[in-house]
């Protein structure tokens, strides 16, 4: 992320007592360019791709893009969001023992990756009530690790999750990896999958709404660093 300073000053004169005042002012921009950033916006997948190179088997269940209206089950939501990564299972599916769906990202240089972190959001809500549904976030590449696992049927709406790369200066992808271990209904998505520097996720307060290219943006701390009045006659 960079930075750029703007200065500019505002002079004002009166008609009456011919005094002049100054504003002077400092507005601080960044450019913001993600290592890895999408949000499944016009269609895009950001080459998020189901499966992974070294499975045998293309996943029995892919990952689509889906909005709240095109879902498969209506009453089991996502409710919200404008576009996202979507996967769901009907109650009769036959149980895999592994997994039912698998997507990575493609390949992004990781440096210094004690510093770096991921971030998404997920939504689970299944019929079942014995946390049958599991979601996996791990690594492949350089390094294989987990990075993020849970267990459970209702996420209550959608969950930010911000977690710490492993150690490396290499090329790594991200695996989402999903099962439902019991026959029941169920209905699992991703959204705003970001890898930066963890300092900078931390900073920001708002996702980015558009896809992964440069963006301009005004700081959250948009501030008057001088301000100077003074009069001359």
């Amino acid at each position: 992320m960079r930075s750029f300073y703007l200065f500019f000053c505002i002079i004002m004169l009166s008609p009456i007592t011919y005094v002049f005042t100054v504003w002077c002012f400092v507005v601080i921009l960044h450019t913001e360019a993600h290592i890895f950033f999408c949000n499944f916006e016009s269609n895009s997948t950001c080459s998020i791709e189901n499966g992974s190179p070294i499975d045998p088997e293309p996943p029995s269940i892919n990952f689509t893009i889906q909005s709240p209206q095109t879902i498969t089950y209506q009453d089991l939501g996502p409710f919200s969001g404008h576009s996202f990564f979507y996967w769901s299972r009907s109650d009769n599916f036959p149980h895999a023992e592994e997994f039912n769906g698998r997507a990575h990202t493609p390949k992004f240089n990781q440096t210094n990756g004690e510093n770096m972190c991921l971030e998404f959001m997920y939504y689970i809500k299944s019929t079942g009530t014995d946390n049958g549904t599991w979601l996996d976030v791990s690594t492949g590449g350089c390094y294989a690790a987990s990075l993020f696992f849970i267990e459970q049927d209702d996420s209550n709406g959608w969950q930010t999750i911000t977690v710490p790369l492993h150690k490396g200066n290499c090329s790594i992808s991200l695996y989402f990896t999903v099962n439902q271990r019991t026959p029941v209904r169920m209905a699992l998505a991703l959204d705003n999958i970001i890898v930066d520097w963890c300092d900078a996720l931390i900073e920001t307060t708002t996702i980015p709404g558009i896809s992964n290219s440069s963006q301009l943006i005004f700081n959250t701390s948009f501030f008057v660093l001088i301000f100077i009045l003074f009069l001359l006659k």
